[in-house]
């Protein structure tokens, strides 16, 4: 996790006079380094939000989604019962029978080696299902350890739902990367290319952007290496002899180490600052090619903050079950979560009090006839849907 002692404010090149212009490299240094300030906010709370939540999953939602899918059971069971132990007429025990089977199809996908689920799906008229290893199989999606992975994940906490997609997601990444391996080895194999295109000779003009690269990454490097060898000479503990300023001058090359291993070029410079190696006056009077040089830096390294935001983002997307490419802020991600944890404590609350009315026949029958008013209006949408896309096809 970021350190918040390490992460530097925006510096900024103050104007050389009260009313003086600055340069287009002035205000291009002066956008990135708040640019970059604002991105390390953002992953300083990313992180913050990640690590908390993960605990409150341990801690909260697994519970509760295990009292919800044992209530659920208790539910299914209960209706059973009923199904024998009260008097229906033919509508309601059909009605009834169909909520059952549909109930049980559910939680067998969660537990698959469930025999009770299976015989009160079976009682009721319900078809086989297809549980997780079958459905594997069936798309050829099991292969090496991927058999031990679907045996643990069919009894754990990951929904049907989620499993099918990470196991998607897994197949077309180890397909991808046999891919690359196949190029790699294609490319080191001695024998002559028979039916790849011969390399394209590199134009001038590409040349030319290459050396161009390579000469701004070599400044860079050296930039970042004088400034940093500037701060060793000064801050580097063995040479003191007092244990307390040895002890300052430990974390201050810990910060030195940690933001030159990172290329920070922002903290490098923030501790020069600190330190009285520079001052505000030094950066405005920066040569136009060290600055552009400086400005380099800047961007790449805001790229690479901006890379790891998007990526703890997209974890985040997947642990929540949203899409890759809607990434929220930290305190969305944190409110979906809330919300989600609500969601799951008021369903739970539901399921109880429904359990408890459902024991009285006559708050039953009514029950069964809502349902048998949604089982209708969900066929009729089924065939609504059905009628649409036969006439699309006709097309």
């Amino acid at each position: 996790m970021s350190d918040p002692k390490c992460r530097p404010l925006a510096l900024t090149i103050a104007p050389a006079a009260p009313k003086a212009p600055l340069s287009a490299p002035q205000r291009t240094f002066n956008r990135l380094s708040q640019q970059i300030a604002n991105t390390e906010r953002d992953l300083q709370d990313w992180e913050r939000a990640m690590a908390d939540t993960q605990q409150r999953v341990i801690t909260d939602l697994l519970p509760a989604q295990q009292q919800y899918l044992a209530l659920r059971i208790q539910l299914l069971q209960q209706l059973d019962g009923s199904s024998q132990a009260i008097k229906l007429g033919n509508v309601a025990r059909e009605t009834l029978s169909q909520v059952i089977v549909q109930l049980a199809a559910e939680l067998i996908m969660e537990y698959p080696d469930d025999t009770t689920l299976r015989e009160i799906h079976q009682r009721h008229g319900g078809a086989e299902v297809m549980d997780i290893e079958s459905l594997a199989d069936f798309f050829d999606f099991r292969s090496g350890d991927a058999a031990e992975e679907v045996e643990e994940t069919a009894t754990g906490p990951e929904s049907f739902t989620d499993f099918m997609e990470r196991l998607i997601k897994d197949r077309l990444a180890a397909q991808m990367e046999t891919l690359r391996r196949e190029r790699r080895e294609a490319r080191g194999a001695a024998a002559e290319p028979v039916d790849e295109a011969p390399e394209r000779p590199r134009t001038g003009a590409q040349k030319a952007r290459d050396t161009q690269q390579a000469a701004q990454a070599e400044n860079i490097r050296q930039a970042l290496r004088t400034i940093y060898r500037q701060l060793v000479s000064m801050v580097h503990p063995d040479r003191e002899t007092d244990p307390e300023r040895r002890e300052q001058k430990t974390a201050l090359m810990q910060r030195a180490n940690q933001a030159y291993a990172g290329k920070d070029l922002l903290q490098l410079l923030a501790l020069q600052q600190d330190l009285g190696q520079i001052d505000p006056e030094a950066l405005s009077a920066l040569a136009v090619d060290h600055l552009k040089t400086y400005n380099q830096a800047l961007k790449e390294h805001l790229a690479r903050l901006k890379a790891r935001v998007q990526d703890i983002q997209q974890r985040a997307a997947a642990g929540m079950g949203g899409p890759f490419f809607a990434p929220r802020s930290a305190k969305g991600f944190i409110r979906d979560f809330e919300d989600t944890l609500r969601e799951m404590r008021r369903a739970t609350a539901g399921i109880q009090q429904e359990m408890v009315a459902l024991q009285e026949p006559t708050t039953l029958k009514a029950w069964l006839q809502m349902q048998r008013r949604e089982i209708r209006r969900q066929q009729q949408m089924d065939r609504d849907t059905e009628m649409f896309w036969g006439v699309d096809e006709d097309y």
